[in-house]
């Protein structure tokens, strides 16, 4: 299933498994392709460098914190931050949709620090953080006799965005529910190009983002709201 959505992608869960099992080691020929397809969505994502409404970048959050060997630790207050959307179901295929199993919620928060940034300049800082949680759905708990609530959690993910750091500026992280630390995809990722090419406001997918849609330029989001 391709857990692309609100704040960040898949591809992530297909790419944990390999890491999971040892490098990837293309071909020479493979190699020189991706190198230099990382190329080009580094260029990319450099152009898409934030910018506040004074022309100048708002100054940097930091608050990730890192292992020594480089893995992002999970963050202590993640039911701290800040909802942006959820979705029940959304996929990228077109696919009939079955009323009896809907498929997760997934639900998309951004770090207190970094959003109060952003209202107050327009533009993403460097730092910027945003959580993306899968949460399985369930049918007939406690009260409810309709519709669909979400269970535990089931996974989640966090984009870092960050033009100091050496790569794309782009970052993703996919944690298991009870994971307290883990390592970046790889340069490159599926995650990267999806969320530069369609991403209406900074490699995000803010189009659907109700809680700050208002606060994107209207031109963004008419360009990725065609069908």
């Amino acid at each position: 299933m391709m857990r692309w959505l609100p704040g960040i992608g898949v591809g992530e869960m297909k790419f944990r498994a390999l890491l999971r099992r040892g490098p990837l080691l293309p071909s020479m020929g493979a190699a020189a392709a991706v190198a230099l397809s990382i190329a080009a969505w580094q260029a990319s994502a450099r152009d898409d460098a934030p910018q506040a409404a004074g022309g100048a970048p708002p100054a940097a959050v930091d608050v990730a914190a890192f292992t020594a060997d480089g893995q992002l630790q999970r963050p202590s207050n993640l039911d701290e931050w800040v909802f942006l959307g959820a979705s029940l179901g959304m996929g990228y295929n077109a696919r009939a949709f079955d009323p009896n199993a809907p498929g997760q919620f997934q639900v998309v928060l951004m770090e207190p620090q970094a959003y109060r940034r952003f209202v107050e300049t327009g533009a993403y800082p460097d730092g910027a953080m945003f959580l993306l949680s899968f949460y399985n759905s369930e049918q007939k708990v406690s009260i409810n006799r309709s519709g669909f609530v979400q269970r535990d959690l089931d996974s989640f993910e966090i984009h870092l965005i960050d033009r100091r750091r050496p790569g794309e500026g782009h970052y993703f992280y996919p944690f298991d529910a009870k994971d307290t630390k883990t390592a970046v995809l790889p340069p490159g990722n599926a995650c990267i190009t999806c969320h530069l090419k369609n991403g209406a406001f900074s490699g995000t997918f803010a189009q659907f983002y109700p809680t700050i849609r208002h606060r994107i330029p209207a031109a963004n989001l008419q360009e990725h709201n065609a069908g």
